[in-house]
């Protein structure tokens, strides 16, 4: 009995001074980029920061967009009532600004709003349809490549509708 209580101890003083000796080489000499996948390439401080740069240009671009998408649509809203939907940014009040190059499509029954920011590879959309005497609307964001295809009140494929307020 005392023998197996020794061997007990003996067993729990081992493990406590593995790591023990585990956490003291932790402080005494961190290693940067450890990890349990040594495969996987670990960014470098330089490339981190340069997609922790793009990301935060994107979300603010993104914002710009999705600003314009409403204000667009608000707009043409109003002047669809006051006779027909604006041929033009300009003719509504508002610009895109240096950052987005923008393209307004209309006919009878609809208008669109093209944003495509000057980098990234996002695109945006706003299209304001008549449709039974009502105005509907919508929004979509997506990659650029789908900019300009799509049919009457859809985004394009692979694009996401998005909720704008």
């Amino acid at each position: 009995m005392v023998s197996r209580i020794r061997v007990e101890q003996i067993a729990r003083s081992m493990a406590a001074l593995g790591l023990l000796t585990m956490g003291v080489s932790a402080l005494v000499a961190p290693r940067q980029g450890f990890s349990f996948d040594h495969g996987a390439p670990q960014p470098s401080p330089a490339d981190l920061s340069r997609r922790l740069m793009q990301r935060e240009i994107t979300l603010h671009q993104r914002s710009e967009a999705e600003t314009l998408l409403m204000e667009f649509t608000r707009a043409q809203m109003t002047r669809h009532y006051w006779g027909e939907f604006a041929s033009s940014l300009q003719d509504l009040g508002l610009s895109s600004g240096p950052q987005l190059l923008a393209r307004v499509d209309r006919d009878a029954v609809r208008t669109r709003l093209w944003l495509e920011p000057h980098h990234g590879t996002e695109a945006y959309l706003a299209e304001v349809e008549r449709s039974g005497g009502r105005l509907r609307m919508h929004h979509c964001r997506g990659d650029r490549e789908g900019t300009g295809q799509a049919e009457a009140g859809r985004c394009p494929d692979g694009w996401q509708r998005i909720q704008l307020n």
